[in-house]
């Protein structure tokens, strides 16, 4: 990648402070992450969208 390096990774394990759990989940609104996006560049999570998902049906069950 140039003069740059990049890493890759997979997450086993992550923990949170109970005051930002919510329903038994990571409140994002609570948690305020950030993320790295290059350099001297950091991002912050912006508008969240409550999106309901779209119910799972089992094929031929009409």
């Amino acid at each position: 990648m140039g003069n740059s390096t990049l890493v890759f990774g997979r997450v086993v394990r992550a923990a949170a402070d109970t005051e930002y759990i919510v329903d038994d989940r990571p409140n994002s609104g609570l948690l305020r992450p950030l993320t790295k996006l290059g350099g001297d560049e950091w991002g912050t999570l912006g508008t969240v969208l409550h999106l309901s998902r779209i119910p799972y049906e089992e094929p031929g069950a009409d």
